[in-house]
């Protein structure tokens, strides 16, 4: 009787599990980091910092001391992308955002190229092409803009 009356219910409240929540109230999110593992974060040294670069295989990530990463782009020296202005740039499926100091993105990854902001300016490409030439890389081709941290495009 008490299998009965359980499965009864379950089947009572399985049209609210499908039906009950309309798409608006379910907010889809995007996720751009990972979590490290904690045998990996004891091999890091946090020394009073809020954030630590670490290389992982080819690639560079920025860590939370609470294992949260976010994948980093390199400078042109090979190293970690430097946060200026508060921000950095990553690379996730072939294309650069940026994120704050807190791991969070704050500009999706939706541009080809990306330079660091500077003075609340960072110059973007959309359909360029990074080509090789010996160990440095140029940009072709491409639609040039200028956006401010809001990601909006401003005017020439």
């Amino acid at each position: 009787m008490r299998l009965f009356l359980l499965s009864s219910i379950s089947l009572l409240l399985l049209p609210l599990l499908f039906f009950g929540c309309s798409s608006t109230q379910i907010k889809e999110r995007e996720e751009y980091s990972t979590y490290l593992s904690r045998d990996y974060l004891q091999n890091l040294d946090f020394s009073g910092q809020d954030l630590v670069a670490t290389l992982i295989g080819n690639s560079w990530y920025y860590v939370r001391e609470d294992g949260k990463a976010i994948s980093v782009i390199r400078d042109d020296n090979g190293e970690a992308d430097r946060f200026r202005e508060g921000l950095a740039r990553t690379r996730i499926n072939g294309k650069i955002g940026f994120f704050n100091k807190t791991l969070d993105i704050v500009l999706k990854p939706i541009y080809d190229f990306a330079f660091p902001f500077h003075n609340g300016i960072s110059e973007i490409c959309v359909g360029c092409q990074e080509v090789k030439e010996g160990e440095h890389s140029m940009l072709n081709g491409g639609s040039w803009k200028r956006i401010n941290r809001a990601g909006l495009i401003l005017e020439e």
